[in-house]
C-alpha cells in the first residue's frame, strides 16, 4: 500500500519549511492542504511560502477544464496553490478530488507525497472515507434557516433523517444547518475514490501564547514584504489582521485536539525536529522494505 506523509497543525508552526527539508531527504513533493491557498493571488495574505517573483509552472495533470500548476523551490515541487480564481466555488470534496489526482501523479514518478497544511477537514477528507463531503451548499436553504433557533433546527433535522449528533453539535446552529443540508442532498457528483493509502501524520504545535506571538511577527514581516499591494484595507489594519489569524489558530487548536493518530511535536522543544525525523526515517524504511 502506498504511504503518504502528512505535516499538519496550526498556522505559524513552520510546517512548510519542515516539509521542504523532509522532501529533500526523502525525495518528496509537497501538496498544500490549506483552504485559502487554493485561491489565485494574495500570496502574502494567504501565507503561501514561495519566494517573491517566483512563477508557477504548468503540469500535465488535468482537472476539469484546466491543468494544475506547481511552484518549484530548491528542486521541490509544491502543488495545490492557485487552483481557482477568487470567488470561484470550491469545497472540501473538490480539494480531495484534486489531491488524489496530484498524489497519484507523484506516486507514479516514485516520489513521496507530503501533505502540508492546517485545514483539518481537508486532511481528514483524505485520511477518512467521509461519506457526506460531496453534498453541495444550498444557499437558498441556508437563508431560510438562518434565523431559526436550535430547537427548530434539531426537530427539522430529526424529521428528515433520524441522526446522532453530540451535545455540542446539537447546540450549534451552523452545524445543524449543514446536517440538514446533507440530509436533503442526494448529490454525489464528485469523483471520490476510496482511500487506499497508509498515512503517517506529524503534527507541529506550541502553546497558544507562543503561536499568537509567531502569528503577529509573521504578519509584520508580510506587511513589510508588500502585503499592502494585495489587500490595502487588511494590511492597513494590522491589529485586525492579527486578530483574524489568532481566531484561526484557536479554531485549529480545537479541531486538531480532537483528531487521532497524529504524532505531535512542540516546536519550542529543543530536539523536536530530530525526534520527528527519526520517526519519519523509521516509517520510511519500513515502507521501502514492504515494497521491495
Amino acid at each position: 500500500m502506498d504511504k503518504i506523509l502528512i505535516v499538519c497543525g496550526p498556522t505559524a508552526t513552520g510546517k512548510t519549511k519542515f516539509a521542504l527539508e523532509i522532501a529533500k531527504e526523502f525525495d518528496g513533493e509537497l501538496v498544500s492542504a490549506d483552504s485559502r491557498q487554493v485561491y489565485i493571488g494574495r500570496n502574502l495574505i494567504y501565507g503561501k511560502d514561495i519566494p517573491p517573483k517566483l512563477k508557477s509552472q504548468r503540469s500535465k495533470v488535468k482537472w476539469k477544464d484546466r491543468r494544475f500548476r506547481f511552484y518549484e523551490i530548491e528542486g521541490i515541487k509544491i502543488w495545490l496553490y492557485d487552483i481557482v480564481e477568487q470567488g470561484e466555488e470550491f469545497s472540501v470534496a473538490l480539494w480531495r478530488e484534486c489531491a488524489q489526482l496530484v498524489i497519484e501523479d507523484i506516486l507514479s514518478r516514485g516520489k513521496l507525497p507530503i501533505i502540508v497544511g492546517g485545514t483539518g477537514l481537508y486532511i481528514k477528507s483524505l485520511t477518512t472515507n467521509l461519506t457526506d463531503i460531496a453534498a453541495s451548499r444550498n444557499m437558498t436553504l441556508r437563508k431560510e434557516l438562518a434565523d431559526k433557533n436550535v430547537e427548530f433546527l434539531w426537530n427539522y433535522l430529526h424529521q428528515i433523517k433520524p441522526t446522532y449528533l453530540n451535545s455540542s453539535d446539537r447546540k450549534n446552529p451552523r452545524r445543524l444547518i449543514r446536517a440538514i443540508e446533507i440530509a436533503l442532498s442526494n448529490s454525489r457528483t464528485y469523483n471520490l475514490e476510496p482511500i487506499t493509502y497508509s498515512f503517517l501524520q506529524i503534527g507541529l504545535t506550541a502553546s497558544q501564547p507562543e503561536l499568537f506571538r509567531r502569528v503577529d511577527k509573521r504578519i509584520d514581516q508580510r506587511i513589510t514584504a508588500g502585503a499592502t499591494e494585495e489587500d490595502p484595507i487588511l494590511s492597513a489594519s494590522p491589529n485586525l489582521w492579527k486578530h483574524q489569524e489568532q481566531k484561526i489558530v484557536r479554531q485549529q487548536l480545537t479541531w486538531f485536539k480532537k483528531q487521532l493518530n497524529i504524532n505531535w511535536y512542540d516546536i519550542t522543544d529543543k530536539n523536536w525536529q530530530k525526534r520527528a525525523e527519526e520517526l519519519i526515517q523509521k516509517w520510511y524504511n519500513t515502507f521501502d522494505a514492504a515494497q521491495s
